[in-house]
């Protein structure tokens, strides 16, 4: 079982939590993926930014960014009673609400947002043309599945 955790950074994300959740457990589902702790911050412009400089050093605001679990980060919070985690987690995706649908423009719809973030805690990159081809069809691939989940 996935355990999921949404947060926002302000009031006025509140109300895509719930819509957010529920698309990344149907992402991990399509995925395959199980036992699996992930969070996901739902942000604006300014804070997208702000981490964009501090963490890639890009002075502008990311659509979307994702932080691999650090190797040995406690998380007592995943444990069981006996100790033992029952879900690894895979880390944390910001995304900027601000660039979320409706697609228009430059904006990208939050599903697509949430499976790129998703798919680079789970390894894929876009740093080569070869590694970015993959991703794309990777991408892709999700959401379809996930379009066709959807409807079933």
């Amino acid at each position: 079982m996935n355990k999921i955790a949404v947060f926002s950074s302000g009031k006025r994300f509140k109300k895509f939590e719930k819509p957010v959740f529920s698309t990344v457990a149907e992402l991990l589902e399509v995925l395959d993926k199980n036992n699996i702790y992930l969070e996901i911050y739902l942000a604006g412009n300014k804070m997208m930014k702000f981490l964009n400089k501090k963490f890639r050093n890009k002075n502008k605001a990311a659509d979307v960014l994702s932080f691999n679990e650090p190797i040995g980060f406690p998380r007592p919070e995943l444990a069981g009673r006996d100790g033992i985690k029952k879900v690894k987690s895979i880390g944390e995706i910001y995304i900027n609400m601000s660039k979320v649908n409706p697609p228009v423009g430059g904006q990208k719809s939050k599903v697509y947002l949430l499976a790129h973030g998703i798919l680079h805690l789970l390894g894929y990159n876009h740093k080569k043309k070869s590694d970015r081809i993959k991703m794309e069809r990777m991408e892709l691939s999700v959401i379809k599945k996930l379009s066709n989940y959807l409807i079933a």
